[in-house]
Formats: structure tokens, C-alpha cells, sequence
């Protein structure tokens, strides 16, 4: 397994685009007519595509109010000239563009270096692909400790790690399981110098692509 300083991010590393994008269900562009009666009694029919009435689900459910409370919030904006379908698709769309660049701050490769730095073990960020990404000091210091080396460049020209696990089955464990952790052992190798140990892996909070937090507890 290959090693990668602390903090990087290869952009080779991010999935094609193609793969990300999710496929369309004829259900979801098949518009739905829905009457919405207002507080006042004010009935409106609206047609909208189910994806967008899923999304006004979800700003009501985030708002604390009713879909005919969020459809009477929207109309009292609509100019006179506008159209409430229209707008209804926009402040949904608006809605969850605004969710998801919160998301992808929190869960951003910056945020998941920083708990990996915070943390007083030693801990690593695994790729899907069996690469170390991301690790901290503690993690260096271990390897230093425990496959002292004459030459120092050797720990990222040689090292080579492996756990137990095959890290696709980790991953596919832990998305069955949210909330959980796995304990596996690892194995580190570099020349004829080998280190084993136990590991708590967690999913990694990013956006980018499944990866894993392996926390080192025993070596």
C-alpha cells in the first residue's frame, strides 16, 4: 500500500463525473398534480415533478411547517407576473444547493485531515483502493519507534500496509451498519521490518468517495 503526506489530495483521486451521476426514473419527470389548501382556505392546484415535490417534503419537515404553509410562504414572494410552479421548483432547487454546500464543507478532504490530525493516536485515511491518503504525526511517530530506519525516506518509498479486511468489504459492512466501527488487525511492512497491530475503522465523513478512518489501538 502506498503512502501519502499529510493533507493530500491527488485529483486523480476523485471520481469521473459519469460514475456520480445518478440515474432518472420516468416517474420522477412525470409531473403530479396536488391541490394545496392554505390556512386561510385558499386552495391552489400545482403540478410539479415528484423530485421537487420531495424536495418541498423536506424544506417543510427542515421548516417545522406544513407543505400548504411553504406553498403560501412561496406565493407571497411570486411577482405578479410569476409563476408558482416555476418558483416553487426554484426555492426547492435553491434549498438543496444550499444543504449540500454545507454538506460538502463539514465533509470536505480539509475538515477529514483535521480530525485526523486531532486525534492523539495514530490514525490514518484509507482509499478504496487501498492507498493511505491521509495521517498524522502520531502515526509517523510510530513508525519511527517501531521500524527504526537509517534511511527515513524508506517509510513512504517501501512501506507497505494491509489489513485483515479486505477494505471493499469494510466499507460495504459499515454502510449496512451506520454509526458503527470495525476492528480489524493490520500488518505494516517496510523492507524486512514488520509491525502488526489492531485497527478501529470508521467510515470517513467526505463526499468524494467511500474511504475509511482507521484508528490504531494496539501495536
Amino acid at each position: 500500500m502506498l503512502i501519502a503526506k499529510p493533507g493530500s489530495n491527488a485529483a486523480s483521486d476523485i471520481e469521473p463525473v459519469e460514475e456520480s451521476l445518478p440515474a432518472i426514473d420516468a416517474e420522477e419527470i412525470e409531473p403530479r398534480f396536488r391541490a394545496v389548501v392554505g390556512r386561510g382556505g385558499e386552495r391552489r392546484g400545482i403540478r410539479l415533478e415528484r423530485i421537487y415535490w420531495d424536495g418541498l417534503g423536506r424544506m417543510s419537515t427542515a421548516g417545522k411547517m406544513s407543505t400548504a404553509d411553504l406553498v403560501q410562504y412561496t406565493a407571497s414572494q411570486m411577482p405578479e407576473s410569476g409563476n408558482l410552479a416555476s418558483l416553487l421548483r426554484v426555492l426547492s432547487l435553491k434549498w438543496a444547493l444550499r444543504r449540500l454546500d454545507s454538506v460538502e464543507d463539514i465533509s470536505s478532504m480539509a475538515n477529514v485531515n483535521a480530525i485526523i490530525q486531532a486525534s492523539p493516536s495514530p490514525t490514518i485515511l484509507l482509499t478504496h483502493d487501498k492507498k493511505i491518503q491521509l495521517f498524522n504525526d502520531p502515526f509517523l511517530s510510530m513508525l519511527r519507534q517501531r521500524l527504526p530506519l537509517s534511511d527515513a525516506s524508506q517509510l513512504t518509498k517501501s512501506l507497505r500496509f494491509s489489513v485483515d479486511t479486505h477494505i471493499e468489504e469494510a466499507i460495504e459492512t459499515l454502510n449496512r451498519n451506520k454509526g458503527r466501527t470495525l476492528n480489524t488487525g493490520f500488518t505494516i511492512t517496510v523492507g524486512t521490518q514488520t509491525l502488526k497491530g489492531q485497527i478501529n475503522v470508521a467510515l470517513a465523513p467526505t463526499h468524494e468517495k467511500s474511504m475509511l478512518i482507521g484508528y490504531i489501538s494496539r501495536y
